[in-house]
């Protein structure tokens, strides 16, 4: 694993320097981690952050099924912190680390080593594995900074972070200065005065005690808008009204793994996997699984619809369930998959009723990287029949996977070519990932119906699917 993992490469625009830098896997978790935690934490806790860096890059890139770098298109990630991940390069590192640049580099070095390969996973796939320097007693809910509940980024109490210098800061600001920096009418008087009705009122705090929405004099802020104009380091404020000094606990967003916890969690013999678990709930440590161009869906997720099955009105003139059917060649189809090394997200385990809304839910709740929805046609006029696909209207990836799917049930079912069309279904229109949905034939054409209701014939319109999807993510790899 050591050998493969050392072969991925990593492409990332550096922002400072304006230039593309093209890096071995490990030699760019270097210098994330050496931008993003002090060189003289204890080795456990730098481990700690290997592991998150790695994370992180892994989540981004392409051959994994990730967005790369959304600011600069054509690059797994760029150096702005701000935006994907902070990288020191060796010149940088030199500069920061003066007289112990030797030191520091073996050390950190010897983190990255330790943990090749290694990242955090939750139900398989590679977790957003944010950190932050230090959360002030408490990290944060998902849902309090990005507005989504995210599973893994629930807040914790943590008293690891004490020692740190952003424990607690005191910030004091003049009259005349919030008036400047905030854009709001006070009589500058009121700070004769021992209390300040209304200065600061109407407070909205998060579980954590961090600032959500406060007024100041006549306007309403959003902690983070607060936290930005005033220059604070953190939401988590105290103040004393008397002389107008926030107090600050933390630094960052508090998301994730504080830094400074993991330092005293490191010192106090905690390893690398308990300070992790204990910054993200429920996450797994696991092996990188490289995608290569023979084996593509290895660690990929594929979400599989049997359509919605139970439907005693969706039979064919022999009688043949769709329901039936469809689970059939999903079952076929989810062994092949797994056999390559991906993991299966069946949105039915049984020939049972499930809506469109439980079985979407499904789908998007197990982050798949694809979507596959399988049926039956039906029609009046019992000659017509053959095979058709459709994808979601602005799906391009869907589109595409259409296109590889059908190509192949066409090829290999030899039915009339009815073609891959673009629709406005509200299973395509409703999942989140790429996907697909496949007529693989029409129980209501006798000679069809036939020909379904044997297991070869089924087997057949899997392996299609499964040739498919395998040809789609061929597609993505560079000769």
């Amino acid at each position: 694993m050591k050998d493969e993992v050392e072969e991925l490469k990593v492409r990332i625009f550096d922002v400072e320097k304006k230039k593309e830098l093209v890096l071995e896997m490990e030699e760019y978790v270097e210098g994330a981690v050496s931008y993003a935690m002090p060189a003289e934490f204890p080795l456990e806790a730098l481990r700690a952050q290997a592991v998150c860096s790695r994370t992180i890059a892994i989540r981004r890139m392409t051959v994994f099924g990730g967005s790369g770098c959304r600011r600069y298109h054509g690059y797994e990630l760029c150096t702005d912190p701000q935006h994907c991940q902070g990288f020191l390069d060796q010149e940088g590192r030199m500069k920061l680390w003066g007289t112990k640049f030797e030191e520091y580099s073996k050390k950190v070095s010897k983190a990255v080593e330790d943990t090749a390969g290694i990242i955090l996973t939750y139900n398989g796939n590679p977790i957003e594995a944010v950190y932050h320097r230090a959360c002030g007693g408490y990290t944060e809910d998902s849902e309090n900074v990005w507005g989504n509940i995210v599973s893994y980024l629930r807040r914790v109490e943590c008293n690891y972070c004490k020692d740190s210098p952003d424990w607690r800061k005191v910030k004091t600001f003049s009259i005349r200065q919030l008036k400047n920096m905030l854009g709001i009418n006070l009589d500058e008087n009121c700070f004769e005065k021992k209390e300040v009705p209304g200065l600061l009122d109407k407070i909205v705090s998060t579980p954590s005690g961090r600032i959500k929405r406060i007024r100041i004099g006549d306007m309403i802020f959003e902690g983070g808008d607060v936290k930005k104009l005033l220059g604070l380091p953190s939401t988590k404020i105290n103040w004393k009204v008397s002389a107008i000094t926030f107090e600050i606990m933390g630094s960052g967003h508090g998301l994730g793994m504080c830094q400074y916890g993991a330092r005293t969690m490191a010192l106090l013999g905690f390893p690398l996997d308990e300070i992790l678990k204990f910054y993200f709930t429920g996450v797994e440590l696991s092996k990188i699984e490289k995608p290569t161009k023979a084996k593509p869906l290895a660690g990929k997720v594929v979400a599989i619809d049997p359509g919605r099955g139970g439907d005693a009105n969706h039979c064919g003139p022999m009688g043949l369930s769709e329901g039936y059917v469809n689970l059939e060649i999903a079952r076929v189809l989810e062994a092949m998959l797994v056999q390559e090394g991906a993991r299966v997200v069946m949105t039915r385990a049984k020939n049972e009723y499930k809506s469109l809304q439980e079985r979407v839910k499904i789908i998007n709740e197990s982050k798949a990287d694809i979507a596959v929805s399988i049926h039956q046609n039906f029609c009046d006029d019992e000659s017509i029949g053959g095979t058709e696909t459709f994808y979601c209207r602005g799906d391009e990836k869907g589109k595409r996977l259409s296109l590889c799917i059908h190509k192949e049930l066409i090829s290999e079912l030899k039915l009339i070519d009815h073609g891959v069309k673009e629709v406005d279904l509200y299973i395509l229109r409703e999942t989140q990932s790429p996907s697909t949905f496949i007529n693989v034939a029409f129980l209501s054409n006798p000679e069809e119906e036939r020909l379904l209701s044997e297991r070869e014939f089924r087997e057949r319109a899997a392996r299609a699917i499964y040739t498919g999807i395998k040809a789609y993510y061929q597609g993505l790899f560079k000769e």
